[in-house]
């Protein structure tokens, strides 16, 4: 009889159960495949001379979006940056970041980053590995990110950091990292729509 009722009654059961969960896990979950330009912000960190400034972009894009938190493995994400529009802080900067030694933005207008694998770290943090290309120089990098989703989108925030010699970036007299410092922080907020 226990055998019988086992069989009939509990298995049955805790398979509902089981498919419940799943179904409800499922339910929230969401494939983003648009980037919000105009709610998304990158922006980026460097010391001048021993002093901490800040600067942002005007413009990025995604050339192609497919990222489902429950499935990071199936991700596929690319993104472009407008280098012309880098706002350091002050228009005599922006002037100098566009020249040649710097940014070179009349033959390289755009940075891009390109992710080869997506990985979960639990809690909503994953890390994305991918060719970063700035100047024509394409560098490998892995970019630790979170993901908070609402209702009607998905916030994805992070920060990595760069050196500017590895792509480039002030030639000439400014390799001197005493005036202009290697390191970079880049930091950023994409909104993404389903």
């Amino acid at each position: 009889m226990k055998n019988i009722f086992t069989h009939t009654r509990v298995r049955p059961a805790l398979l509902a159960a089981v498919l419940g969960l799943a179904l409800y896990g499922n339910a929230g979950a969401a494939t983003y495949t648009t980037l919000d330009s105009a709610a998304s912000k990158v922006s980026f960190g460097y010391s001048q001379m021993n002093v901490d400034m800040t600067g942002g972009f005007s413009e990025v894009k995604a050339t192609e979006l497919q990222f489902d938190p429950a499935t990071p493995d199936t991700a596929r994400i690319a993104l472009e940056i407008a280098l012309k529009g880098v706002d350091a802080g002050y228009a005599e900067a922006n002037t100098e970041l566009a020249k040649d030694e710097w940014l070179n933005t009349a033959k390289f207008p755009l940075a891009s980053f390109t992710a080869r694998k997506v990985t979960a770290l639990g809690d909503n943090r994953f890390e994305a590995a991918g060719d970063l290309v700035i100047k024509g120089n394409t560098r490998p990098i892995t970019v630790p990110f979170t993901v908070t989703e609402t209702a009607d989108n998905g916030v994805f925030k992070g920060q990595f950091t760069l050196q500017r010699s590895d792509f480039n970036i002030g030639e000439g007299q400014w390799k001197d990292f005493s005036i202009v410092a290697d390191n970079i922080t880049i930091t950023f907020s994409l909104v993404a729509k389903p």
